[in-house]
């Protein structure tokens, strides 16, 4: 299945034009890379209900459903997708139709529906209403899987305005997407996600850092040693990191693993202390060492 949507991407990459991708700030992720982020969740079983916004083709959502099907005790899979872009869509319900047959070929329930509002506009609507004295509980997901659109938001936008509006300030809209994802998890959800690195220290994700932090806790991290391999189909030059975590106060080790190449046939990895990777003081994350500072955290190589 999934190797029909990596077809579907390639297609869909041709035809789209760099001014609609720009504008969307989006960029497909490739089947090596999904089939690597839906291997870091936990084993998958029970009634899940699985959030992938910004969802392009399907691609990370058509990986889960795959790793899911491998897996014993599971019961029904439920996807929320959301994707503003009408080509985009159009190829989605194709992914989504496919994995719908995959699982009933299997005995798995599935059900899945297509949001076509704006992620994080839809999602602040979402927790503001369930702040209220009368608001209803926003729908609460076990596992979310994303690779957000990466654009700067400029601090005058409806967008910056709508994640203030719960208590999130941040300046781009990756951690924006983030952020609304995190408030609509279910406590123990699980989120992975494949984002630039940027947020990772320095001032302007501090409060956004300071947020992540305190609600979810790492549990893998995944370094791209070059940024023109992530998205290469897309000559994309990006410090890219996979981010696994899940919604708990546990502060266990975590493993961090490092590849030259998007194909990820050349891991490295090791584990790390808690602490080794996230400053206690000032809550910046260390995850630059992993590749750059090998004294601090050296990356052994898979056997």
């Amino acid at each position: 299945m999934l190797d029909n949507v990596e077809q579907r991407r390639l297609r869909t990459d041709r035809e789209l034009s760099p001014l609609t991708r720009g504008k969307l700030g989006q960029f497909m992720t490739p089947a090596p890379i999904a089939r690597f982020m839906t291997s870091l969740f936990t084993p998958l079983s029970g009634e899940i209900v699985l959030l992938d916004p910004g969802a392009g083709i399907g691609m990370l959502t058509s990986a889960f459903v795959e790793q899911a099907l491998c897996q014993a005790g599971l019961k029904s899979i439920t996807v929320h997708a959301y994707e503003v872009d009408p080509m985009m869509r159009r190829r989605l319900e194709t992914t989504m139709q496919e994995c719908h047959a995959c699982c009933e070929q299997a005995g798995v329930k599935f059900r899945w529906q297509i949001h076509t509002e704006d992620f994080i506009e839809a999602g602040v609507e979402l927790v503001r209403n369930e702040q209220t004295l009368f608001g209803t509980p926003s729908p609460r997901f076990t596992h979310c899987i994303m690779n957000p659109p990466y654009r700067k938001i400029n601090s005058n936008s409806s967008t910056r305005t709508q994640l203030q509006q719960i208590g999130i300030e941040t300046s781009n809209l990756y951690t924006g997407f983030l952020a609304v994802a995190v408030h609509l998890l279910a406590q123990s959800g699980e989120l992975v996600a494949i984002v630039p690195r940027s947020f990772c220290n320095g001032v302007y994700f501090r409060s956004f850092r300071t947020f992540f932090l305190h609600e979810m806790s790492l549990r893998h991290l995944h370094v791209f040693e070059r940024r023109d391999q992530a998205f290469k189909d897309n000559e994309v030059l990006q410090e890219n990191i996979i981010v696994c975590a899940a919604k708990e106060k546990q502060r266990a080790p975590v493993v961090i693993t490092s590849s030259a190449r998007a194909e990820l046939d050349d891991l490295m990895q090791r584990e790390a202390s808690y602490d080794e990777v996230v400053e206690p003081n000032d809550r910046n994350l260390f995850i630059n060492i992993a590749v750059s500072k090998a004294d601090r955290l050296v990356i052994e190589r898979l056997s």
